[in-house]
């Protein structure tokens, strides 16, 4: 796998990101907290769905964006000589996940999980696999040779994977133990063979005593039957007395209804008969009224015709009074418009004028960015140069120190006559080569420098010019849309004042006349109680004719319900009921209930004696039983304990074979790393199967903290190379092609920053990607290519 490109959308801090990575020694260079490693989590984001460590995924999204905006992460790599992108991204509130997955150029899988399980296909790595054989921090490093030697050991097992084979080990000790204080806690709850042989002889007795009960119970059970049949015969009878009782109840009941009935149906008739002669005198009085109706109505219709002639009155009256108005609204709004139409007369002057001053100024500032531009170029060159001067003048101490027998820095052979030659050659480069170039540099400069600031001189003019435009050019446009409002309300008020002198001639056509309008209310007020009162007794006579039927209904009621009363008292003298025969038969079915309950109760112990007696036979061949299940279950322990102690045994002869092909693996990937880097001084590099490291010194083997700080720190590289490298094969996914190491200088010095440098170089040939995140600025010029944040 190579990585080519990654684009970031709303990812973390960055807004929008994009990095061409580009292959062999890349440098992701920056200050602390400006995001290096957050590249390294995005490329884990694109492939697995994950950041590095699990989490609130609204932490993923970045701070400014709104909850609208997606989290977009598009990343594209190479795989055995094919190209794939994969593309993630967070949408909405709840952050919903979505993912697709192309190969050259089309798509092959949609969906967050499904895209997942295509990537750990493909690359035959689990997240924490690819984190743990591709990625590598500098506490890694150096945890490889200072830890203890248990806390060294755990470390190297996490990162190859086999604390898995530890955790599985370890359950299978706790099962273990488990088991064996489950058997010997089902030995003290297991029955003894005296105990069971006792718990069958209890089973016979209870058995003879049930049986006994048994035909005691189908005794009594006979004498309760014969009891109940007599209770049946007199619950019959009873039956009979209360049908009797009841219906002679009834007619009762209906006699005194039909009585009642009739008494009220007589008052009724007396009522009625009141309110018929009431009525025939209102009759009269109405027939005596006449034409008072017709009167009313006409003073009615002449009211009316009085108000609307004072509403048309009112309403020429407030007309007159809005032309007024009107009129002067016409004058003033004239007048406005006119001098607004004076005050936008240069309107498109003034947009031209802007639209050219804005071209202008857009120019400028295109020179103004171009002379930044230069400037930068010229203080990255001179700033080149003196770090020329700098290592240079290094080198020159660093002579000067050793003396005339030290090596010449450019053949590694002794200097001794040359010495002061090399120095003075050195100086010479210092003085008249990169001083020189410092000097020319710091001419272009200051002309670059003054080119700059007459460029920002103009352009601050120009934009003062373009404001005092804006600010003209908006009053403008303020009065232009002031003159259009007044030009629509001169055109309402011309359109009002015309329909209101239409509307004015119509009303000329009506006369009003105060005194007559008073008049006939005079009228209509006075006559209005008279006529009220006819029409309250139309309301009343209405009733005259049903109330006269009513009375006609209620006589014939008080016929028919004479002659009901009569029929029922006839029937009600028929009904006999013998109420102490009845009450007998009570007494009687009172005394069979009682004797049945008593039978009833007896014959009740007899089963509950029964059922007591089925439980404890019930209850004794559970225990029994429970007993021989028991046994069965510790037998299935003892056979489990067997199991998990062979198991036990072959997992520790895998771990043992396991460790044996690996730590010779890491060894020979290390060795033939470590001689190459060291120039063939060291040959070898041991890892024992408990992952103890040794260095072999001109044939002999030493532990690896007798060496200096800085051969321990190319040892530590090795090493976690010669991990990774191991874990691609274990894992079948050989196509991997690049590395990532983040901080691995740490609070090294400058030397031995330099020789870590000088070992990526070294090999570099078997990836064809290697990235170093650093926050070490002054370093950035030993990388083929560098991403600076």
């Amino acid at each position: 796998m190579i990585l080519s490109n990654i684009k970031l959308t709303n990812f973390k801090k960055y807004t929008k990101f994009e990095i061409e990575f580009g292959e062999g020694l890349v440098g992701i260079i920056g200050k602390n907290g400006s995001g290096k490693s957050t590249i390294f989590e995005a490329i884990l984001f694109a492939l697995y769905g994950e950041a590095k460590t699990r989490g609130n995924k609204e932490l993923i999204r970045n701070a400014n964006a709104s909850e609208k905006e997606a989290v977009v992460v598009e990343l594209e790599f190479e795989f055995e000589s094919l190209e794939y992108k994969v593309v993630r991204e967070f949408r909405g509130k709840s952050l919903t996940a979505n993912a697709k997955f192309y190969k050259n150029g089309s798509l092959t899988t949609t969906g967050a999980k499904e895209v997942t399980t295509a990537i750990v296909n493909l690359t035959k790595m689990s997240k924490d696999a690819f984190m743990h054989t591709l990625f590598a921090s500098q506490k890694e490093l150096t945890s490889l040779s200072t830890l203890k030697n248990e806390d060294r050991k755990k470390m190297i097992r996490k990162l190859l994977g086999l604390e898995k084979i530890d955790f599985v080990e370890k359950e299978l000790v706790e099962k273990s133990r488990e088991l064996k204080r489950e058997i010997s806690a089902f030995a003290e709850v297991l029955l003894g063979e005296d105990e069971i042989k006792l718990k069958q002889e209890q089973i016979k007795v209870n058995e003879e005593t049930k049986k006994a009960l048994s035909e005691d119970e189908k005794s009594k059970t006979k004498e309760l039957e014969s009891i109940k049949n007599r209770e049946l015969h007199v619950k019959k009878e009873l039956e009979v007395f209360a049908k009797t009782k009841e219906q002679k109840q009834k007619l009762y009941s209906e006699l005194e209804l039909a009585k009642n009935s009739k008494s009220s149906e007589v008052m009724n008739q007396v009522k009625l008969s009141a309110e018929v002669h009431e009525l025939e005198h209102k009759q009269e009085e109405l027939n005596k009224l006449g034409n008072l109706k017709a009167e009313y109505t006409n003073l009615q219709e002449q009211l009316k015709n009085q108000e609307k002639l004072k509403e048309f009155h009112l309403k020429k009256d407030g007309i007159l009074k809005e032309q007024v108005s009107l009129r002067e609204q016409f004058s003033k709004s004239k007048a406005d418009i006119q001098t607004l139409e004076k005050a936008c007369e240069n309107h498109e002057q003034f947009v031209l004028e802007l639209k050219k001053t804005e071209q202008e100024l857009s120019l400028l500032q295109e020179n103004v960015t171009e002379s930044q531009k230069q400037e930068k170029e010229v203080l990255a060159e001179m700033a080149g140069e003196q770090k020329q001067i700098e290592v240079t003048n290094s080198k020159i101490a660093k002579l000067k120190e050793l003396g005339s027998e030290s090596e010449c820095p450019t053949c590694t052979r002794p200097l001794i006559e040359e010495y002061d030659n090399v120095i003075n050659s050195l100086l010479d480069i210092v003085n008249n080569t990169h001083q020189k170039n410092i000097n020319e540099f710091k001419k272009q400069l200051l002309h670059v420098q003054t080119q700059k600031a007459t460029l920002e001189a103009q352009k601050r003019a120009k934009e003062k010019q373009h404001l005092e435009l804006s600010k003209s050019l908006n009053l403008i446009q303020s009065k232009l849309q002031d003159l259009k409002t007044a030009q629509e309300h001169f055109v309402h008020v011309e359109k009002k004042g015309l329909k209101n002198k239409e509307e004015l001639k119509e009303l000329e056509q009506y006369n009003y006349d105060e005194k007559q309008h008073n008049i006939v209310l005079g009228n209509f007020t006075e006559l209005e109680p008279k006529y009220k009162h006819l029409l309250s007794l139309e309301t009343e006579l209405k009733r005259f004719v049903l109330v006269k039927s009513d009375l006609a209904n209620v006589t014939r009621n008080i016929k028919v319900l004479d002659s009901t009363y009569r029929d029922k008292e006839a029937e009600f003298k028929l009904v006999i009921y013998d109420d102490v025969k009845h009450k007998h038969a009570l007494d009687e079915h009172e005394g069979l209930l009682k004797t049945i309950e008593s039978k009833t109760s007896f014959i009740h112990e007899l089963k509950v004696q029964t059922a007591k007696i089925d439980g404890e036979i019930k209850n004794i061949q559970n225990s029994l039983e429970n007993n021989e299940t028991q046994l069965k279950k510790v037998q299935t322990k003892k056979d489990d304990l067997v199991d998990y102690e062979k198991i036990k045994l072959s997992l520790a002869e895998f771990k043992t074979k396991l460790n044996a092909k690996v730590a010779p693996r890491i060894s020979s990937v290390a060795s033939e790393m470590y001689s190459q880097i060291t120039k063939g001084k060291y040959q070898h590099i041991e890892v024992s199967n408990d992952f103890d490291f040794f260095i072999y010194d001109e044939g002999k083997k030493y532990p690896i903290e007798r060496f200096s700080g800085g051969e321990i720190d190319l040892a530590n590289l090795v090493l976690r190379i010669a991990i990774s490298k191991t874990l691609t094969e274990l894992s079948g996914a050989s196509s991997i092609g690049f590395l990532a190491f983040d901080e691995v200088f740490g609070s090294q010095d400058e030397a031995r920053r330099m020789e870590i440098l000088e070992a990526f170089h070294t090999i570099k040939e078997q990836y064809r990607q290697i990235f170093l995140i650093s926050h070490e600025m002054e370093i950035k010029e030993m990388f083929e290519r560098v991403v600076e944040l």
